[in-house]
């Protein structure tokens, strides 16, 4: 059953206005302690002349690699975990598998500041992995946002937790580049994350109040439950298209987000300082669209002629960024991005959640975060060895083109969705 405003029950307007807020603030602390790693890796992987870097010997096709590496395993698990999570809180209750993610998270984070802190890669990896696995909880944050949201209200409420990441990537890459340029210490940041979650997990213990009710229907849960959603996104003949528009999107800008910290130190100068600022100003811009700019239009127009412009408009200046000749030029792209990404995701969300049942949202929006998941696992690895045989470029002229791709197969194709 398809819910529309008249048919959703009586109690989701007071529902809303009680989870949201606390939603909010559980996805903000959990982005401050993500975006806290933004800054840190791209020292530790790709800049010899840091105190902090722990790659010395490696050729630079190699710490390139590596660099991607680190970041891929982090995809591929969440790739694993997310629909595995979305079902298990279709069953046992968002509020559980929220709350164990959170914690697990905090604990990645500690082990990761103490990786740093000994230089210790493999410890780097495995903290990464275990993240991976705890992060995956973003599906469980879109269910529950679905089950108190109206199909005409779902882009618009969606839009908080872009705004969550918005306002996460200002605050959390600035604490973590101000924490590592003042102390000296790129493990503290880490560290001071790891306290965020288990505030985190106090704050949704206390706060956050369960929106599904436990399913006593039998289910079989399996961690290749990834790779049975890849083939069901790839055999649904009416959903398939815009499936893969959300792929070849999230692949592209995933392309940016892996290799646009090492391109900030190696090519224009950054220090953990300057790219902490840097992410903290792509921040202010999505905070901005989805509070003003997604409210404001979603009143006017579709998701479809929203994500007409802003999907084009995204991959064009993803293509653009390593041929700046100027770091200022590099900040004046950033809104150019910013506010076409957090309009595309909000939007491409939407059309997803609409399309099933409110039974099968934690399922629907599980293979969605499938999908990405599966994006930052593969991309990073392919771009590190790209960027390692060809130059830093071919990781943003790639991203670019597949963005582009996105748009075609949602505008171009016949249309069925």
């Amino acid at each position: 059953m398809r819910y529309t405003r008249s048919t959703l029950p009586l109690m989701t307007n007071s529902k809303q206005k009680r989870i949201l807020p606390v939603l909010f603030g559980t996805l903000l602390l959990d982005t401050i302690g993500f975006g806290m790693v933004l800054p840190i890796l791209p020292i530790l992987f790709t800049d010899p002349t840091s105190a902090s870097f722990m790659l010395a010997g490696y050729s630079h096709g190699m710490q390139l690699f590596l660099a991607g590496a680190i970041v891929s395993v982090f995809g591929f698990t969440q790739f694993l975990a997310a629909p595995l999570l979305g079902e298990l809180s279709d069953v046992y209750g968002r509020k559980r598998l929220l709350t164990i993610g959170i914690a697990v998270l905090a604990l990645s984070q500690l082990m990761f500041g103490f990786g740093v802190e000994i230089a210790s890669l493999p410890l780097l990896f495995i903290s990464r992995i275990i993240a991976g696995f705890a992060a995956a909880n973003i599906s469980i944050a879109q269910a529950t946002i679905a089950d108190i949201s109206a199909p005409e209200d779902r882009a618009k409420n969606f839009g908080l937790i872009g705004a969550a990441f918005g306002m996460g990537f200002i605050i959390g890459p600035l604490l973590s580049g101000w924490i590592a340029g003042l102390s000296g210490n790129p493990a503290i940041p880490f560290w001071v994350a790891s306290a965020l979650g288990l505030l985190n997990v106090v704050f949704v213990s206390l706060f956050l109040t369960e929106t599904r009710v436990r399913s006593k229907a039998a289910h079989r849960f399996t961690l290749l439950k990834g790779l049975h959603n890849i083939r069901a996104a790839l055999t649904d003949k009416d959903a398939r298209p815009l499936y893969l528009t959300n792929f070849l999107y999230l692949s592209g800008f995933s392309f940016f987000t892996s290799f646009v910290g090492i391109l900030l130190v190696s090519s224009y100068g950054f220090t953990e300082t300057t790219v902490g600022t840097f992410f903290a100003l792509v921040g202010v811009f999505i905070m901005i669209t989805q509070l003003v700019f997604l409210r404001v239009l979603t009143k006017i127009y579709s998701e479809r002629q929203i994500l007409k412009g802003s999907i084009l408009m995204a991959a064009v200046v993803v293509a653009l960024y390593p041929f700046m000749s100027d770091p200022r030029l590099v900040y004046l792209l950033i809104p150019l991005l910013a506010i076409p990404q957090g309009l595309t995701m909000a939007n491409l969300t939407a059309l997803i959640s609409k399309g099933v049942s409110a039974e099968r949202q934690g399922a629907a929006l599980g293979i969605n975060s499938s999908l990405l998941a599966f994006a930052t696992g593969i991309v990073p690895l392919v771009a590190g060895v790209g960027t390692g045989l060809l130059g830093i470029q071919v990781a943003f002229i790639g991203g670019g083109l597949l963005m582009a791709g996105s748009w075609a197969i949602l505008f171009l194709l016949p249309r069925k969705f």
